[in-house]
């Protein structure tokens, strides 16, 4: 889970503009997150999950 008190100022913008719902989904998901990289990579990873899941 993202440590959401340590965030570099870009990945908090980032995390931040992120859709709400996305947002519960990081957090949910308990990923380790420590890097703009890496929060990028769940994001694209959890998005794959719910187009997949959609069809």
């Amino acid at each position: 889970m993202p440590d959401l008190f340590n965030l570099t100022p870009e990945m908090n913008s980032y995390f931040n503009a992120l859709p709400k719902g996305m947002q519960e989904n990081v957090i949910q998901s308990g990923a380790k997150i420590n890097s703009l990289a890496d929060l990028k990579q769940v994001v694209k990873e959890l998005s794959g999950n719910e187009i997949s899941s959609e069809r």
